[in-house]
């Protein structure tokens, strides 16, 4: 769909992450979409209680892709000892001044810089090492949790929450079940939009369909409904728990546990109180032992797993 380079990715990707825009993850968390601000804070809570219940002397955190630093701030508060890193300078200026003004006795190091280059940080440097919701952005995922592995402990938590394509909510009108099933059909590695004209030109299908992309009917609102035009093209990676958890163990982890987050139906506002009830109820049967896969289904995954020795 884009330029796949790895130079061009974090050109496009520091780009749109250094724009005004991305000021509204300021405010993310307390004023935006009622859907959003539930997927974000539960996914959040579920990675602040695994901190808590695993972090018996581990003191030292670091957090990739921290953004606005409403979880760094959360961590500080709890008496750790937090890093970061994040390649927008904007969000920098943004969390920082959140840290300190909210917590000014607490230890944060916060970092401009790419979470998928070389780190400057020693080898077993941390405890705990997090991230939430910035993997889809980068050129190539395994280069990011090598770095991890290098700079985590041996016997560290790595703890991942991303958005994951395989969950209820994005099965919620036929375009959307169609974009999943190509998504699964094909393997597709990259998101697509959940527009006709995308299901068909930017996957696996482009081979066949390529060709009309300059069509009258390919550009029609029916096909184009769905679709959107990024100033900034960033090639963003599609993240399922079985491809999280693949990639997890190929670079040398061992996945202690997997957790679903936020169980919605619909995204539309005026089902938001029916999908609190529903996601309550669908949690509660998705974490028995004898339903697994039902974890799968929610609108974040997140998976904790540890360091072993390769």
């Amino acid at each position: 769909m884009f330029d796949n380079s790895y130079e061009n990715q974090k050109k496009e990707v520091s780009g749109w992450w250094n724009s005004e825009n991305i000021k509204k993850w300021d405010w993310m968390y307390d004023d935006y979409s009622i859907h959003d601000i539930e997927y974000l804070k539960n996914r959040q809570n579920i990675v602040i209680d695994l901190i808590d219940n695993n972090s018996s002397n581990k003191k030292r955190i670091l957090e990739l892709g921290y953004g606005a630093g409403q979880t760094a701030l959360e961590l500080g508060k709890k008496g750790f000892e937090v890093h970061g890193l994040d390649i927008s300078k904007n969000l920098y200026d943004i969390a920082h001044r959140r840290c300190k003004k909210n917590n000014p006795k607490g230890k944060y190091y916060l970092k401009v810089g790419s979470i998928e280059s070389n780190y400057d940080y020693e080898d077993n440097y941390f405890d705990i090492v997090v991230v939430l919701g910035a993997l889809q952005y980068l050129h190539n995922i395994p280069s990011c949790l090598n770095e991890v592995y290098r700079v985590l402990k041996p016997g560290g938590f790595f703890i991942v929450a991303q958005r994951n394509h395989y969950s209820l909510s994005n099965m919620t009108s036929f375009r959307q079940i169609v974009r999943t099933i190509i998504h699964f059909i094909f393997r597709e590695e990259h998101e697509l939009f959940p527009s006709f004209k995308s299901i068909l030109i930017d996957s696996k299908l482009g081979k066949i369909f390529k060709k009309f992309e300059n069509s009258k009917f390919m550009n029609t609102n029916f096909m184009l409904k769905g679709h959107d035009n990024w100033k900034y093209k960033i090639d963003k990676k599609k993240i399922s728990m079985y491809l999280m958890s693949k990639l997890l163990k190929n670079c040398g982890f061992r996945i202690l546990n997997k957790y679903g987050s936020y169980y919605c139906f619909s995204e539309k506002r005026k089902y938001y109180n029916y999908n609190i009830k529903f996601d309550k109820t669908f949690k509660k049967i998705a974490d028995k032992k004898y339903m697994p896969l039902l974890k799968n289904l929610g609108r974040s995954l997140v998976i904790i797993s540890e360091k072993e020795e390769k």
